[in-house]
């Protein structure tokens, strides 16, 4: 320690001396920030060549602050970050050097060595072609920046087993340097794998000629004895290079993987002794302790104990940021405990940098699509070499494409990954609701029945046929299935609760009561029954029964949600305090019960009991990992903000989610609803810098720029509306977006920019038949009616029961004369007859045309719906009038004028 810290001394004393003497009297002196940044640079420098890469580091940060337009001190950490084998925090460090240059403006040369490091972390994070492409960035290069990008290309080469490729560039090097020790090195590995050791090792003496020293010759030295089993000969390298690998301070990959081989080579001449020693050194270090805590990790899961295994993970990625598989292994933890923004921030950086990577893409996509951004898993599932052939991923594009809107090209990948796989009863189940939602209640049965032939005793299909029933209108047929069901399994709760909610359907009250009975007296702790009977109390206006039943079916299941909300809604809030206090007295892990009293202590402004609650559940599992329920409390805040805005309370809303900030700072959701409340409570400037903070912690999110967009619609600044929507088609160009931007856009009077808008993203999303149905409308709007004629065409050869297309359609041929506009807006008036617009195209047609008679009941209808609609209104009068009934057409320009 006296050495290092006279060395400092005297390297401050040097720089003061510098400072003191100059080359003439008009030569500027150094200032002391000056003197101490250069003091703190070759301190690095010096600690780095020690191998104190920490101390190194601290050095060159502290040079940072004292300049931090200089490059060298980046360059330091970042070789140690290089060195250390932290390949993203090594590119993500070399990125910022060229923002930080003086003037903007950064030299070739520096430009250069960023190029480098650039190729050296893609390389390390086996990433081929960006490493190459980083090379071709090169800019006049000098003769020592040449030679190392030709080593580094057959080193990206190699690595990505390219030997001829390597070799080329090897050779390169070596035109440029025949001293090239790195060069010959690799060569030497090249002809090995080859399977010529004689070349090898001629290799090897001449690299030995230029530098018999170099710790990286001693490496290959040792590996190369080990591969020919020379045990003696490897120990003897492997010790010389860990003289020099071996000096750093922290355990870098290079040295971990070393001590390794030794470890091997020592076992192999039985030297157990010295060997135990390196494991040891091994075992404490924290590659050692990380590979331990994975094992742990995955041995917990095995065993189901998600809960373990995310403890170990966390440690793991405390220790080692960017250890990918424990990212991976805890975003799958964290996606089926449905925590699923953490899932998204785990799995986006893995998906990212791991080449090939089907599995992490197709957790992402499903993470995204939990997290309602269909487009964004669409997207990444679409780019995948396996997307047309593995059910898995083609379920996924499905599910994404149909939550996009795209309902045909959605349909279409979900059969054929039925199709590939049709064991996958999980998404028949699922597509059936789809088909539920939709009115395609046959095929929903169809597919629903595909799963009852292999699990006769599949609850979700049997459920899913009778509400497929229920939803065409065949009511009997539904009665008829759970009969079927209570007859085959009389012991069943859900086909005698089943039974008995169709039976309140059909009016059967008591018998409904009867199945609900049956239900209740089958088991003493499934909640069901009691849920089922407090509903039914509830539909007969029994609040008294109702609360019973809810209370015995929160006392079986504490956390049950549906029925701590249904016993929300039958208590005074004093009951339902008093009842869920002593609830959660007697049952002190659950967690519904104390979710349910902080949302009322929020509500109330109780802040003091917020906290304490708050606090009792967001106890973190360890100091690493937060609370299992911190995306649920986060959830309470922002439900009971969203209630106390609804009760006209925008400030006390403000007030709760301003302490969920303090709670939970990295909560995108939180922010953005924070920022909504500053706009409210015109609070714009405290809106708009949070917005700017969750842009720069969240820069992939189009929803900041969404919640500025909509605060300036709202203010009619639909100019400023549309720039944030384009900023947010930048983050995530979807449809709603698009549409949104084209409404900003059109309210601010730039039609034919929107029109630019909707094609480019009919470009993008040819199937989406809302793009399509806006264009066409757009091009109306501006009178260019060939074009929309065309548009909405296009439209109904996609869906030609659209009545919306059908109805502007009719209108323009009207317009231009063509015979075929009467048979459209019938067509239209079929499938719309409740829609105002409709129903005035119609009968204005038939009035035109001269079918006055029959225009007027259509024209009265179109009156009924939109009375305030100045041109329905004369429509009817002229029908009126044509038809000589000058009275009622007198009485309707009256009651206009009234108003």
């Amino acid at each position: 320690m006296m050495l290092k810290k006279l060395f400092r001394i005297t390297l401050l004393s040097a720089a003061v001396s510098l400072a003191l003497t100059g080359c003439g009297e008009d030569e500027q002196e150094m200032t002391q920030e000056e003197v101490q940044y250069i003091s703190h640079v070759d301190q690095a420098r010096f600690f780095q060549r020690q191998g104190e890469l920490k101390a190194s580091t601290l050095e060159a940060r502290s040079a940072i602050e004292m300049n931090p337009t200089k490059a060298d001190p980046y360059f330091i950490i970042v070789d140690n970050l290089v060195t250390a084998g932290d390949a993203v925090n090594a590119a993500r460090q070399v990125q910022e050097i060229e923002a930080r240059m003086e003037d903007g403006e950064t030299p070739d040369s520096v430009h250069n060595r960023i190029q480098l490091v650039l190729a050296r972390t893609h390389m390390m994070r086996n990433q081929t072609e960006e490493a190459l492409a980083a090379l071709e960035e090169l800019q006049s290069p000098d003769h020592s920046q040449e030679v190392k990008a030709a080593v580094l290309r057959g080193d990206i080469h190699l690595n990505a087993r390219q030997p001829e490729k390597a070799k080329a560039a090897y050779n390169d090097a070596l035109e440029l340097d025949s001293n090239s020790l790195m060069a010959l090195i690799g060569l030497s590995r090249i002809a090995y794998g080859n399977g010529n050791p004689e070349e090898a090792q001629s290799l090897i003496t001449r690299a030995e000629g230029i530098d018999k020293t170099d710790p990286e010759l001693w490496l290959w030295k040792g590996q190369f004895a080990q591969l020919q089993e020379q045990w003696e000969k490897a120990e003897e390298a492997y010790i010389r290079a860990l003289e020099d690998i071996g000096q750093y301070d922290v355990m870098t990959y290079r040295k971990y993987a070393t001590m390794s081989s030794l470890i091997t080579v020592l076992r192999e001449q039985n030297k157990q002794a010295e060997a135990f020693v390196y494991e040891e050194i091994l075992a404490k270090s924290a590659p050692g302790t990380i590979k331990s805590n994975f094992a742990s990790a995955q041995e917990a899961y095995r065993s189901g104990d998600l809960q373990e295994a995310a403890r170990y993970l966390t440690e793991v990625l405390k220790q080692a940021p960017q250890h990918v598989q424990s990212a991976l292994m805890l975003g799958m933890i964290r996606f089926q405990q449905g925590r699923v923004e953490e899932a998204e921030q785990l799995l986006t950086p893995v998906a990212a940098n791991l080449q090939d990577s089907t599995s992490a893409n197709k957790l992402l996509a499903a993470t995204q699509l939990r997290l309602q951004r269909p487009e964004e898993a669409r997207k990444l599932l679409e780019n995948l070499d396996e997307s047309q052939s593995d059910p898995g991923v083609l379920a996924l594009i499905g599910v994404a494409t149909l939550a996009s809107g795209d309902i045909e090209a959605g349909k279409e990948y979900i059969e054929k990954s039925l199709e590939l796989n049709p064991d996958n009863s999980q998404l028949r189940l699922r597509y059936a609701t789809y088909l539920i939602q939709t009115g395609n209640t046959e095929a929903a049965i169809d597919q629903a029945s595909t799963v009852m032939d292999k699990e006769p005793n599949n609850e979700d299909a049997r459920l899913l046929i009778i509400q497929a029933h229920v939803s065409a209108g065949n009511q009997d047929a539904a009665m008829e299935s759970a009969a079927a069901w209570v007859k085959e399994q009389p012991e069943n709760i859900a086909a005698l609760i089943t039974h008995g909610d169709l039976s309140v359907a059909a009016g059967e009250t008591e018998q409904a009561r009867q199945y609900y009975q049956q239900a209740l007296e089958l088991s003493d702790t499934d909640p069901r029954a009691n849920y089922a009977l407090a509903i039914l109390a509830m539909r007969q206006d029994n609040p008294d029964k109702a609360r019973e039943q809810f209370r015995a079916a929160v006392s079986k299941s504490p956390d049950n949600r549906r029925a701590l909300q249904g016993l929300a809604r039958v208590s005074s809030e004093a009951e339902l305090r008093s009842f869920l206090e002593d609830l959660s007295q007697e049952n002190p892990e659950a967690v519904g019960p104390r979710l349910v009293l902080l949302e009322l202590a929020l509500q109330q402004g109780n802040s003091s009991e917020a906290d304490e609650l708050a606090a009792s559940l967001l106890e973190p599992v360890s100091e690493n990992e937060l609370s299992p329920n911190t995306p649920v409390v986060a959830n309470v805040y922002t439900s009971a903000a969203g209630a106390l805005v609804r009760q006209d309370k925008p400030q006390q809303a403000l007030e709760v989610m301003q302490r969920a900030q303090v709670l939970f700072p990295d909560n995108e959701n939180v922010g953005l609803q924070t920022a909504e409340l500053y706009f409210r409570n015109d609070q714009t400037e405290n809106a708009q810098a949070l917005l700017k903070d969750i842009r720069r912690d969240h820069p992939e999110s189009a929803r900041p720029y969404l919640i500025e967009a909509q605060y300036h619609t709202q203010a009619e600044q639909f100019d400023k509306a549309a720039e944030q929507y384009e900023l947010a088609l930048n983050k995530d160009s979807s449809p709603d977006i698009y549409l949104r931007y084209v409404d900003a856009l059109q309210k601010h009077g730039q039609q034919q920019k929107a029109i630019e808008v909707l094609k480019q993203a009919l470009a993008n999303y040819p199937n989406n038949g809302r793009l399509a149905l806006n264009l066409a409308m757009a091009y109306q709007n501006v009178g260019e009616q060939k074009q929309a004629a065309d548009a909405y065409e296009q439209v109904l050869n996609n869906a030609p029961d659209n009545p919306i297309a059908l109805n502007n359609l009719a209108w323009i041929y009207h317009e231009t004369g063509e015979s075929k506009a009467k048979d459209l807006a019938a067509r239209a008036y079929e499938l719309a007859p409740e829609n105002a617009a409709v129903a005035d195209t119609y009968g204005w047609i038939l009035f035109s045309e001269g079918n006055h008679q029959e225009s007027i009941p259509v024209l009265e209808k179109a009156y009924k719906l939109a009375p305030d609609t100045q041109e329905i209104a004369l429509h009817l009068v002229e029908a009126y009038k044509a038809a000589g009934q000058d009275q009622k057409a007198k009485a309707i320009l009256e009651k206009k004028q009234e108003m």
